[in-house]
């Protein structure tokens, strides 16, 4: 972190300190961000925890040694001070950093405008935001059970679940379809015809004849799209893909920037376009991603397993965008909900578009110092039955 550097001419708020703040929760970590200016207005941010959270918290030091001094309402200039001045593409702990810090200064901007973020994108173009929750269970009774609770709960019509059962690895590709097959169909009788269904494969069936026969297999359950079928090194492998899946195709949470997603939507690779602000490159970069989606008859559905904040950010950019059709939700747990000092409940299937100032959220500071990181979190190791190890 970074203090007091030598002020920039010709503006008003300078920002004078750019701090990460992790947090500890059950399994992993949170990574929040923190900037400070002159005139006591300072603004949150959520950055991605790819895994080493530390080197996030690393980029963001890095960064507030450009960014202090320089005022904060100057968010696309300071990305590419940020992004440009680095040279080498930056990588994922980078880009994660840069989107929390990113955040950050668009919540400044808003309440020493007082104005929610949305109206600063262009105002509302829907006045609620649709959600859908996701759901496991390699039981296809307890599949159906969660998505019946989730409806009970918050009125949810729409549901997201792995296609595969989590031990699919271990078992031959035909049982593994099968095990899928039985699981959806006790899904779609649960919720019944008009409920929409994603399916996530969390890009570890990386074979294109395997994601298509997959496809093929649960087409008649009717789902709303396939998320990650195959790796998303491989642009050209999901372009073939999609010609001939008989439903729709997602992808995004893995990609950063504008520049990744135009080649994405160049080859005709998805349908649908996922990205996550908390990783692409913030706010104004999921715009422009949106706005090339558009530009191609593409719709966004952003990628959000994190925390409160990261939703709350998502809604501001869903409430402003056109092209947006649905937003990941995930109930935060009671650890997550006291990090923050509120956070968005789903009514009907829907959230409500945020009006304060800024972000309209804060972090707490007493509950994130109980909370302090312990360790490094590994995403878990995944192995087939001849020990190599698979993709997760």
């Amino acid at each position: 972190m970074v203090e007091d550097r030598m002020r920039v001419k010709g503006t008003d708020l300078k920002i004078t300190k750019i701090e990460a703040l992790t947090a500890g929760l059950e399994s992993r970590n949170q990574v929040f961000v923190r900037t400070h200016t002159d005139e006591g207005i300072h603004g949150v941010g959520e950055a991605y925890n790819v895994g080493p959270d530390l080197a996030t918290v690393s980029w963001v030091e890095y960064f507030a040694d450009q960014f202090v001094g320089h005022d904060p309402t100057r968010i696309e200039f300071l990305w590419a001070l940020g992004y440009q001045g680095a040279r080498f593409p930056i990588g994922s702990s980078g880009m994660a950093a840069l989107s929390g810090i990113e955040h950050s200064l668009w919540d400044i901007t808003g309440k020493s405008l007082g104005l929610p973020v949305c109206k600063l994108l262009g105002g509302r173009v829907r006045d609620r935001i649709r959600v859908y929750h996701g759901i496991g269970g390699d039981d296809p009774s307890e599949l159906a059970d969660q998505a019946l609770e989730r409806r009970q709960w918050g009125g949810f019509a729409a549901f997201k679940s792995g296609p595969l059962a989590s031990d699919w690895r271990d078992q031959l590709w035909n049982d593994a379809i099968k095990k899928g097959r039985a699981r959806m169909a006790a899904l779609r009788k649960a919720v019944g015809p008009d409920a929409e269904i994603g399916l996530d494969a969390h890009a570890a069936v990386w074979e294109l004849p395997k994601a298509l026969d997959l496809a093929d297999s649960l087409a008649e359950y009717d789902p709303m799209f396939m998320e990650e079928a195959l790796r998303m090194e491989n642009r050209h492998a999901m372009a073939e893909l999609r010609k001939k899946m008989p439903f729709p195709t997602a992808t995004g949470e893995c990609l950063y920037t504008k520049f990744e997603f135009e080649e994405l939507i160049r080859s005709q690779a998805a349908d649908i376009l996922q990205p996550d602000v908390c990783i692409c490159g913030g706010l104004m970069e999921m715009r422009k991603i949106a706005a090339n989606a558009e530009a191609h008859d593409v719709v966004v559905a952003p990628h959000n397993p994190l925390g409160p904040l990261a939703t709350v950010i998502n809604a501001h950019f869903a409430a402003a965008t056109s092209n947006f059709l649905i937003l990941e939700y995930r109930e935060p747990s009671a650890i997550e909900k006291s990090l923050v000092t509120e956070w968005l409940r789903p009514k009907d299937g829907y959230v409500e578009v945020p009006d304060r100032p800024g972000w309209g959220i804060d972090i707490v500071d007493e509950a994130i110092k109980k909370r302090p990181y312990k360790k490094p979190w590994h995403r878990g190791d995944r192995f087939y039955p001849d020990g190599s190890v698979g993709f997760i």
